[in-house]
């Protein structure tokens, strides 16, 4: 794997959502700066039979009600995007988010109590499975998928920085390489080599070429032995982490032949930042948004067009 810029961790990337009543979430100081028309702008986004004169009537600044919808045509084109790219679709149902909490870190929340301690809750325990996905909950899964993902992109930098099968490689022929360079690694005779087994240790050769044809800087698998079984390392690391997010439906071996981790990280960053800047930018037009249709509770109604129409503007 290619070295790329040190990263500042998921932590410095996703921030915990949380509800627009939390007391850590304020608006941005205004700048003195107004948008023109912003009526106009917010009739073209929401398109005709919108409530525009009774989200004007609320008194409420418009052209925060643009900016915050502008946002989540961000949201929904990053969602195609992954969907289309990566073969996930982030806009959670009910049953794909309680599949998820088999994973701790999804399921265990801290919660402040009436005495000011925090308490651990398990959402397993405490949630309904049919209850809708909200943004919080989302937040959630995409903080740990990011986390996971970027564990498995500084491993390849810094122990696997050359991997010679990663353009062929699948989850099957994993343990078959592993039986492959078991196989040879038996027929190598400590003082003579392979001298008296070569037959059989090109039968293997053969069958690992047919398995990696293009993968030339790996062949003949005799001299390569050590750098393939110091690679399967990485790929059962992978396989561990395809297991963990299969209800997700993520082929991270399919990611990593087509070279695209890092703008998976990167598309994951920018959604985790769109969803922070909806809900940090939302308590001042909270009303203007029910109107919309948008709900924190309910992820759909920020991902899917059909539930809440909204266009370029």
């Amino acid at each position: 794997m290619k070295n790329q810029p040190a990263s500042k961790g998921p932590e410095a990337r996703f921030r915990v959502v949380r509800s627009p009543g939390s007391s850590l979430i304020y608006p941005f100081p205004s700048t003195g700066w107004r948008m023109r028309e912003p009526k106009r702008i917010l009739a073209k986004l929401l398109g005709p039979g919108a409530h525009l004169d009774r989200i004007e009537a609320t008194g409420e600044p418009l052209d925060r009600v643009v900016e915050i919808l502008r946002q989540v045509v961000k949201c929904r084109r990053v969602r195609r995007f992954l969907s289309d790219t990566y073969g996930f679709d982030v806009a959670l149902t009910p049953p794909t988010f309680t599949q998820l909490l088999e994973i701790p870190q999804i399921n265990f929340v801290e919660t402040p109590t009436r005495n000011l301690e925090m308490e651990v809750v398990s959402l397993q325990e405490t949630r309904n499975p049919d209850d809708p996905v909200s943004v919080g909950n989302l937040n959630r899964v995409l903080r740990e998928l990011y986390r996971s993902l970027s564990e498995i992109r500084d491993l390849g930098q810094t122990e696997y920085p050359e991997l010679l099968l990663v353009r062929e490689i699948t989850p099957d022929r994993v343990e078959r390489t592993a039986e492959w360079t078991a196989t040879l690694g038996a027929l190598r005779g400590q003082l003579t080599g392979f001298l008296f087994t070569r037959g059989q240790a090109r039968a293997v050769e053969q069958a690992f070429q047919t398995a990696f044809p293009r993968s030339k800087q790996a062949h003949p698998l005799r001299k390569t032995l050590a750098k393939v079984e110091h690679e399967l390392g990485f790929y059962r690391k992978c396989l561990k982490e395809n297991r963990k997010w299969q209800a997700l439906g993520l082929d991270l071996f399919q990611i990593l032949r087509e070279d695209g981790l890092v703008h998976l990280l990167e598309n994951l960053e920018e959604l985790g930042t769109l969803l922070w800047n909806i809900v940090y930018n939302s308590p001042p037009i909270q009303e203007s948004l029910g109107l919309t249709g948008i709900e924190f509770g309910d992820v759909r109604s920020l991902f899917e067009e059909e539930r809440v129409p909204v266009r370029n503007g």
